[in-house]
């Protein structure tokens, strides 16, 4: 019987996130791996105060971002959940009001994870230096394996 691995998927409902769930079912996958997916969303960095009216609280804007919160997250869980139902493996789910890295660390100590997925952001060279870059930080935070997953090349367009 093979030793059963603890696999963390680091999504956010993005392409690259589901490259990186896709390179796992097709390249890496063995039976018996024990499945996590974490969705880190962040509400810290919401004014508070409303732009189209100084003094009033932002409830109407606040409960939109709220509510595109929980859609988005939703449509993440829904799509890791389907996944793991083609491939006929069990998986489990978990999002959290976090910083990504910060989040997707502590998530991988959590479930003792054994390697962490994750796809790249795509950002150049110049917008990673400044914004920096949650790989990158998971990399440099964690004595857990990361599988940094590229987005495939673009196929050329054909005439």
């Amino acid at each position: 019987m093979a030793e059963k691995r603890v696999i963390l998927f680091a999504l956010d409902g993005s392409e690259n996130a589901q490259n990186a769930l896709n390179w796992y079912f097709t390249k890496w996958r063995k039976d018996g791996d024990e499945l996590h997916g974490f969705c880190a969303w962040e509400h810290a960095h919401l004014a508070t105060f409303s732009l189209s009216a100084p003094f009033k609280l932002p409830s109407d804007e606040w409960q939109k971002v709220v509510n595109e919160t929980i859609e988005r997250v939703n449509k993440v869980k829904s799509q890791f959940e389907k996944a793991c139902q083609q491939y006929k493996v069990k998986g489990h789910f978990k999002e959290k009001n976090c910083k990504p890295g910060e989040g997707i660390c502590a998530a991988a100590e959590e479930f003792h994870a054994d390697l962490i997925v994750m796809g790249t952001r795509g950002l150049s060279s110049l917008r990673r230096t400044v914004l920096g870059s949650v790989s990158d930080y998971v990399l440099h935070h964690t004595h857990i394996p990361v599988a940094v997953v590229p987005t495939p090349p673009q196929k050329p367009a054909s005439d």
